[in-house]
């Protein structure tokens, strides 16, 4: 049923219906509108915006009118899970049958306006909340126009007061109302806005990129705590969470969007100021770092690698990989705008740890030729997931450098190495993996203690295993046997 949200030849009152129809986490309105004949049920925000433009929402947004607060709070509670969340009277509510699923938002109507004491940040808004509020009152307090629409579920009808569903056909961002005063009242509007052109590859209507290039250093407004210590009022997390969801979406787009918008030379200077450093082939190292991002994307050279795609981690770790400073720089600028945020499995999830190894091993063939190596140490460098991002990354970066070299060269003959361990490992082991014949406790029964030559004995016959010098656990113990009576 979700392939005919994307036709436009349906009407997007008809594409929501059908969203609502199918929705099973929507079951009970027909339940609620028998117990409240009065009360309006909108979708409204990213849900309806997603709904008309062919996408599956995972979040549902919904404004109830009509109701009492505690009322519904109440019929809230006996059909399912519910907690009034947040100063914005928000409702995280799970219905009954619908356990493990994401939990539906359902907010009050309200406005927001500015108080003596704003800071252009979202917590500094007054806040007042009315059931009887008009669902165009409410939209009209909401940031762009594509997300200022509702869909009536009663009746079947769309609101739409400030034209958002032509920019959504448009492909474009327009602030509601007044582009000045929307990213006064909450500065962060600015990034979700950048967020959004990069997500959905949107352009961004004329005095609202005026207006966000205007007012970018609200994001550094400070305040005051009453130790007298200050704070960003705009929380970085917030910074690296906009730029991070744009950036999994569309890597280069989003960094040109922050480039031009200044933000990039608010929250990573090292990374603008590339646009100066000028190469031996005239190009800058900005220009270079947007060729690796895209070279990441391709998804043939991943594949040749052992990758289905570039990870979020691999992703950030090209982009910050032309550094003057290298992996110490992008590690600060990782955990300072809370890059690491997000769970492992989330699709924006960076490991800001995994990240620095990457750019700390990425000119390892400058120095050292892979043939020569210890095939247990290639084999810890390059036969997992991390070695194969490793690759990956410096596929990506031999090839944005345009030259041809020695490191170059060297990254074929690594290919061509792991591959033949990997066909091995295949061949001999259990699941692609090749279990150890000996373990650190066959040496300490031989009576060698932990130590440094503790771990090159066992590296010396994982060495004769993965050259096939030994193929079981008997040779294995010779090996050892024989290794130690030199010692």
């Amino acid at each position: 049923m979700l392939v005919q949200y994307a036709r436009q030849s349906h009407p997007p009152e008809l594409r929501a219906a059908l969203f609502v129809e199918s929705e099973k986490r929507l079951t009970w309105l027909g339940f609620f509108y028998t117990d409240f004949p009065n009360a309006d049920v909108y979708l409204v925000g990213g849900t309806l915006r997603d709904i008309l433009i062919g996408r599956m929402p995972q979040d549902i947004d919904l404004v109830i009118r009509n109701v009492d607060p505690e009322q519904l709070e109440q019929w809230l509670l006996q059909h399912g899970a519910a907690e009034f969340v947040g100063r914005f009277g928000t409702f995280k509510f799970i219905p009954h049958g619908c356990g493990g699923s994401e939990p539906i938002d359902i907010a009050l109507p309200r406005t927001e306006f500015i108080g003596d004491k704003h800071e252009s940040a979202r917590d500094s808004m007054e806040v007042k909340f009315d059931p009887s509020l008009s669902i165009k009152d409410d939209l009209a307090r909401r940031d762009f126009t594509i997300n200022a629409m509702a869909f009536d579920t009663r009746r079947g009808r769309l609101i739409d007061p400030f034209l958002g569903l032509n920019d959504l056909y448009a492909n474009l961002i327009q602030s509601v109302l007044i582009p000045e005063q929307r990213f006064y009242e909450d500065a962060t509007r600015i990034l979700r806005g950048l967020r959004f052109a990069s997500q959905l590859q949107f352009g961004i209507e004329k005095d609202t990129w005026g207006a966000m290039k205007a007012n970018i250093a609200l994001l550094n407004n400070l305040s005051m705590d009453d130790d007298g210590s200050h704070r960003y009022v705009v929380p970085r997390e917030s910074i690296g969470r906009e730029f991070l969801l744009g950036f999994v979406a569309h890597p280069v787009h989003t960094v040109q969007l922050w480039k031009e918008a200044k933000a990039l030379h608010l929250y990573m200077p090292q990374l603008a100021a590339l646009e100066t450093q000028i190469e031996s082939d005239t190009k800058s190292a900005y220009h270079k770092t947007l060729d690796v991002l895209g070279l990441l994307q391709k998804k043939d050279i991943a594949r040749r690698h052992g990758l289905s795609k570039a990870s979020p981690t691999l992703l950030l770790a090209g982009l910050l990989s032309h550094l003057e400073d290298g992996p110490d720089q992008a590690y600060e600028i990782c955990t300072r705008l809370y890059f690491h945020q997000f769970p492992s499995d989330h699709k924006a999830g960076i490991d800001c740890k995994r990240m620095f190894w990457l750019l700390k091993h990425v000119h390892t063939f400058n120095e050292t030729d892979p043939a020569s190596m210890r095939p247990s140490l290639f084999e810890k460098l390059f036969l997992n997931q991390r070695g194969a991002e490793l690759l990956t990354l410096m596929h990506a970066h031999f090839i944005a450098s345009g030259k041809h070299s020695i490191a170059r060269e060297r990254l074929h003959t690594a290919a061509r190495i792991r591959g033949e361990l990997m066909r091995h490992m295949l061949n001999e082991g259990e699941d692609g993996r090749l279990p150890r014949l000996i373990t650190g406790k066959d040496i300490k029964q031989a009576g060698i203690e932990p130590g440094p030559g503790y771990r090159d004995l066992l590296d010396r016959v994982r060495d004769a295993q993965l050259t096939r010098a030994i193929v079981n656990r008997d040779q294995a113990l010779n090996l050892l046997d024989a290794m130690i009576a030199e010692l």
